[in-house]
């Protein structure tokens, strides 16, 4: 009931706000020469809360816009459990050393200490619906909706994110044989466990579907801020509906564009965007799961995409690559006396698990745009420090006006 009162209203006060003011007729879809798809990766924590991405437009689209996106990633981390010693000795001593060495030096069956269980495998399948409502010529609101489901991600339904498509790249591309020790559980499984510090746990099976929640998007462009290049900065409001979080986040970030033209249309993107997001700014429910010790993530993001036109001048084809960086899900500091133990059967990424949570997040995105009345984007991303985001990514977007 909560999440309805505030969707109305919210919606309410933005439509007398639109209707108040003239509408523009910009073709956002064909003069914008940086077509950019969701590429927020399918986190296995991550899909729970909001996280923001740079909005690289240089005008509002003038439209009503439709924007929808399927995207599949292949989670995975061996089951583990850390310890996180209460007393203040306790962790001044552990952090003496170094991490994979600390469960042989202190009994953590008489340790005075919180701990975490994670354990992530499956290919998440995500569907993103953005919409798109025009203000005025400087500004728009985005109003979007994100849910995901859970599966084995068998063949054929997962030709690229499947885990035999994964081994089989590791084996005979790069990587080498097993090189996390996946083959030594059951390959195709889905299963997402995880023991927060608070004792409450969370467990996702197979086709288990998840709203996790609804976001909300102003953005402003203001005309001659930066000499020769385009800037627009963005308010974020995210609802979040899962049973594992019901929360409300915000955010804010700013986005600058340079663009190059060349002869025949051809033009080149550059856009950078800088932003963050302030997580549980207010809870729903008295038994939302720890998913961060970090209540701020913020994030960096770099696109760069070349575009030309078809030689008939009706089809616009475009490249492009994008790096996406996002601080840690949890304070780095803890680290320093987290007590990560093996399950006694992975060898190679035992700890990856809980560890990630303390580190920083990033990953490369290589994208195609296709462009005619509806603009089609293939993208695959690769998570090259394999930080808990999905080994490998791909996804598809269309994106048309209404």
């Amino acid at each position: 009931m909560i999440f309805r009162k505030l969707l109305i209203a919210f919606l309410a006060i933005l439509s007398i706000s639109s209707f108040s003011q003239n509408l523009s007729s910009i073709d956002g879809i064909n003069k914008s020469p940086l077509n950019k798809p969701s590429i927020v990766s399918t986190h296995p924590y991550g899909i729970l809360f909001s996280r923001w991405q740079g909005n690289f437009q240089m005008q509002p689209l003038g439209e009503y816009n439709l924007n929808i996106t399927l995207e599949s990633g292949n989670v995975w981390s061996p089951p583990v459990t850390a310890y996180i010693p209460n007393n203040q000795e306790d962790r001044a001593y552990i952090s003496q050393f170094e991490w994979h060495r600390r469960e042989f030096l202190i009994d953590v069956n008489t340790l005075d200490a919180k701990t975490i269980e994670a354990q992530n495998d499956g290919v998440i399948k995500g569907l993103r619906i953005n919409f798109n409502l025009p203000i005025n010529s400087k500004s728009e609101l985005k109003i979007g909706l994100r849910s995901f489901l859970l599966t084995r991600g068998r063949f054929p339904f997962s030709l690229i994110t499947s885990d035999d498509t994964i081994e089989f790249f590791h084996e005979n591309i790069a990587g080498g044989e097993d090189p996390f020790d996946r083959q030594l559980y059951p390959l195709n499984e889905a299963l997402i466990r995880y023991k927060d510090r608070n004792d409450r746990v969370m467990t996702i099976e197979n086709g288990d579907f998840i709203l996790s929640g609804f976001e909300f998007s102003y953005y402003r462009y203001p005309a001659n801020v930066i000499k020769g290049l385009n800037v627009n900065y963005g308010v974020h409001l995210g609802i979040n509906t899962s049973q594992f979080n019901q929360s409300l986040d915000i955010g804010a970030s700013a986005n600058i564009i340079k663009t190059f033209s060349f002869k025949n249309d051809n033009a080149l993107g550059i856009g950078l965007s800088l932003g963050g997001t302030k997580n549980n700014l207010v809870d729903f429910s008295d038994t939302n799961m720890d998913l961060s010790t970090n209540t701020f993530i913020g994030y960096l993001e770099n696109l760069v995409e070349y575009s030309f036109l078809s030689k008939n001048k009706g089809t616009r084809h475009s490249f492009g690559v994008d790096f996406y960086f996002q601080t840690s899900l949890n304070k780095k500091s803890e680290f320093d006396y987290l007590i990560p133990t093996k399950n006694g059967t992975s060898f190679k990424s035992w700890n990856s698990g809980t560890s990630n949570l303390y580190r920083n997040n990033n990953y490369w995105t290589l994208m195609y745009t296709l462009t005619r009345k509806i603009s089609t984007t293939f993208y695959i991303q690769q998570d090259l420090t394999v930080n808990n985001n999905p080994d490998i990514q791909a996804g598809i977007c269309l994106s048309f006006n209404l």
